[in-house]
């Protein structure tokens, strides 16, 4: 690194696509290798989304794309951190080059100025421009996204009318081989990733070691192996639900989870005799839905004294730890690479895929209505409405639904890959670079996780209120002779889960 001695101004320079730029050195915080960056949906192109700095929100900029020039991806590129007004924002440049150190009658007014270039340093026969930085900072201000937008209010939650006339409770459903099974969503505290336990000696076969799990030790039991049920191999679908007992914690491993589901109380039905006649109790009832017959199971009937005392160690240093920080729990889901959060409570159901009745003259983003046990719902494709390229329905499709403005709508995303619980301190609100597009109205937050960043959205404002409108009279006028069926509903199960 070369550095040129007299002055009064130091100067960070770096090169973009053959010419030189600079930066006061103070308005540079470091400079780093690319970091993995998720993108956002819906923002300018030269927005590539945000990154995890060491435990900070980081909006990443294509200079490139933001200068108008054809965008190269260079092993050389480096991303120079700058802040501002207690704002960091991280530009990619082609390469760094050196910090130089100029006088003031070294620095001169552009020959033919720039939004983002209205100076130069003139050093001999090289000439450096100086970037505005503030410019950067400053996109989308003059957008109307105020900051005061990203703090809405929860999503309604359940109507006054069904509070009136019906008790209905939330479970998640679950696969076991070609069953179903559920749980109440109150004794799930999350649903993570598999990953292989440590093996523990004189336990049952059942048990198949533990992980740790934020610092505390989570006993894994295979629930397949425990109620005499096929084990089919581990595969990506696998995942394992954590629930709480007599304050433990236990991991169960299940072939694949299906859906989150807001019921009725009165529609879960009592088991067959000979069940209860076995004095157990682990199926505390049944539920037919559809063609399905789903099993609710009782977890504190399930596992013996002995296997609940191994998640012992991790309750002791959780009460060791003292701190009792808020967690929230998300449903993490994913649309295209990029993973968003939910919070739990904003989401009343998750269904797969059945039949979508296609409305013509409808918003493009809005791929039809379906009818939810007696309620038609609009159906929005989260790929459209944020612009994503299409591609083929899977088994792991779902409908998330939540409530918006009072009434339901379902949100076609690639996948649900779970239930986290997150920690108040891990979540941030998105930096205002990034919040210039109109993804800026209902990405409101984010979850730093490790190396990524999960984007949080507001559910009641991915539509306008316009769009809104025009979902509501769709579904409206919405005549019952032009539906048009997408996608059959016998034999789903088994399509879904390549059966």
């Amino acid at each position: 690194m070369t550095m040129v001695v007299t002055g009064e101004s130091k100067y960070v320079t770096f090169a973009i696509a053959g010419e030189t730029y600079a930066v006061p050195v103070h308005l540079v915080r470091e400079i780093v290798r690319p970091p993995k960056v998720t993108k956002v949906p819906l923002v300018p192109d030269y927005i590539l989304g945000v990154a995890n700095l060491r435990g900070e929100v980081l909006p990443v900029m294509s200079l490139r794309r933001r200068l108008g020039l054809p965008e190269e991806d260079l092993e050389t590129s480096k991303i120079v951190v700058l802040h501002f007004q207690e704002r960091i924002l991280g530009i990619v440049v082609d390469r760094t080059a050196q910090v130089i150190q100029v006088t003031e009658d070294q620095i001169e007014s552009a020959a033919t100025s720039s939004e983002f270039v209205q100076k130069v340093i003139r050093s001999g026969d090289s000439l450096e421009m100086v970037l505005e930085v503030e410019k950067f900072f400053g996109a989308g201000e003059g957008e109307g996204i105020h900051r005061d937008h990203f703090h809405s209010a929860r999503a309604a939650g359940t109507t006054a009318k069904e509070k009136a006339t019906e008790e209905y409770m939330q479970i998640v459903t679950f696969a076991l081989g070609n069953e179903e099974y559920a749980f109440p969503i109150e004794e799930v505290q999350e649903i993570i990733r598999y990953s292989k336990p440590t093996e523990l000696p004189n336990v049952p076969p059942y048990v198949k070691g533990v992980i740790h799990l934020r610092n505390a030790v989570l006993p894994i039991i295979d629930l397949r192996t425990m109620l005499g049920l096929p084990v089919p191999p581990i595969d990506e679908f696998t995942k394992v639900i954590v629930l709480r007992l007599k304050g433990k914690r236990l991991g169960l491993i299940v072939d694949r989870i299906h859906e989150v589901l807001r019921i009725r109380k009165s529609d879960i039905q009592k088991p067959p005799a000979f069940v209860e006649q076995s004095g157990r109790g682990e199926i505390s009832g049944i539920i037919r839905r559809d063609d399905e017959t789903i099993m609710l199971l009782a977890a504190a009937a399930l596992f013996a004294e002995d296997v609940v005392s191994l998640g012992e160690e991790g309750a002791k240093e959780e009460a060791v730890s003292g701190r009792r920080e808020t967690e929230v729990q998300y449903i993490i889901f994913r649309v295209a690479e990029e993973r968003y959060g939910v919070p739990i409570e904003e989401v009343r159901e998750i269904n797969r895929i059945t039949t979508i009745t296609k409305v013509p003259k409808s918003p493009e983003f809005l791929e039809g209505v379906m009818n939810l046990r007696g309620e038609v719902i609009p159906i929005v494709d989260l790929r459209k409405r944020f612009g994503l390229p299409q591609i083929a329905r899977s088994e792991s499709t779902r409908i998330i639904v939540g409530e918006i403005t009072g009434g339901k709508t379902g949100f076609i995303v690639d996948a649900v890959e779970g239930v986290e619980k997150i920690p108040e301190h891990a979540i941030a609100p998105v930096p205002d670079t990034v919040r210039s597009g109109e993804a800026g109205r209902f990405i409101e937050r984010v979850a730093q996780r490790e190396d990524e960043v999960i984007l949080i959205l507001n559910m009641t404002r991915i539509l306008t209120e316009e769009e809104t409108r025009l979902v509501e009279e769709t579904v409206r006028s919405a005549p019952e002779e032009n539906q048009k069926k997408t996608t059959g509903k016998k034999g789903l199960r088994r399509a879904l889960n390549g059966e």
